[in-house]
Parts: C-alpha cells; structure tokens; sequence
C-alpha cells in the first residue's frame, strides 16, 4: 500500500501485543510541547496495532486525561476526541515480522551512535542561540560540558604530551671531541665526521 497519514483518534490507537522498550516519558512531552506532534506513530495494517509510537500515545493519553491543550499537529474531531497523525500503508508479513519490525525501528537508531564533535558543535549552537532548546534536546548543559572535557582529553592523547624544543636541547649532549683528538684550527678544512657523536675533524696535519 502507498504510504500515507492519516489522522486517527488517540484513544483508539492498540498498542502492540508486546513492547520491550522503555521510554522517556518526561523527554517525550517536553519535545512534543516545543515541537509539537510531528508524527504520533506506525500502524500495522495486517494487526491494526501501532509498531511504532507506543511513548507518544502515553504522553499524549496523559496530556488529555490533564486537560492540556491539543499540541500543534494534534486535529480535535468536533466531540472533542484528539485526532493524531499516523503514518499508514505498510503491512507485516506474520507476528513475528511485526514484532522484529518494532524492535528494528528502535534499534537500528540506537546503534547509529553519535558523531560526537558534530554532535558537541550542535549542541553548543543551539545552546548559544536558546539554552531552553538545549534541554528539550536531551541533553543538559553538564552533559554538553562533560562532552566538551571528553573530546578535549581524546584530543590531547592523540597529540602526545606537549613538546617543548627546550627539552631538545637538555635531551641531546652537545658533542664533544673524543679523548686524544686535538683541537684544531678553524680555518682547517673538516674531512670527517663521527657518525656517533658528530665530532668533527680533519686528517690534514696543521
């Protein structure tokens, strides 16, 4: 079936027969307020049960049972009845294929990890730019510090410790002419040089 949204009412929207992942409920209300509902959730078409979007449908149940008002993107039928969107038009092949379906779509983002300097830069912006979007992001102003210091101190390991040419100076003995070599004068041509200590000196007599 071609895919499509449909608005559908909240409270008639079953949940899977079976669902293993938790949800941040708090983190959930305070996107769907700053953003609103953007997309409540998955239908199974072969179940008529959500595959996707059990978190949204218990953080806009609640909101209603509260007497908040309709988030945007939240339709109200004319009795009242919240009216959500929901993606429609894919149909499972077996239980079995909709319950791997509702674990893949979970933890297939979960194991995408996080590019975590773009993810510090990100954060730091939107931090600059509203620091009360940062928190609905997920992430605090701690976590976004406790990022920075990380980077920092991977940053450092892959540079080594500091190098100062000084310690160069002190690590290096200057080289010094072997015992029994005489000194020789300056405007003598040099003809050899110890490939040990560097000494240069010269095989012509003076």
């Amino acid at each position: 079936m071609q895919r499509h949204i449909e608005y559908m009412p909240l409270l008639d929207l079953p949940a899977a027969a079976r669902n293993a992942k938790d949800h941040d409920l708090a983190a959930i209300r305070a996107s769907i307020e700053t953003f609103g509902c953007v997309v409540a959730g998955e239908i199974d078409e072969r179940t008529g049960r959500l595959v996707v979007g059990h978190g949204r449908k218990e953080v806009l149940t609640a909101m209603v049972d509260s007497g908040s008002t309709p988030p945007e993107g939240v339709r109200l039928a004319e009795d009242g009845t919240w009216l959500v969107p929901i993606v429609r038009g894919w149909s499972s092949r077996s239980d079995a294929d909709a319950e791997a379906y509702l674990i893949a779509n979970n933890r297939t983002s979960e194991k995408g990890g996080w590019d975590e300097a773009m993810l510090a830069e990100s954060l730091l912006t939107i931090q600059e730019a509203d620091a009360g979007l940062l928190v609905v992001t997920g992430y605090t102003a701690d976590d976004l510090a406790d990022l920075d210091a990380a980077l920092g101190a991977a940053l450092a390991g892959d540079m080594g410790p500091a190098h100062d040419a000084d310690d160069d100076d002190e690590a290096m003995p200057q080289a010094q002419a072997p015992s029994g070599f005489r000194e020789f004068d300056e405007a003598i041509d040099v003809d050899f040089r110890c490939p040990s200590c560097s000494y240069e000196w010269s095989g012509k007599p003076k």
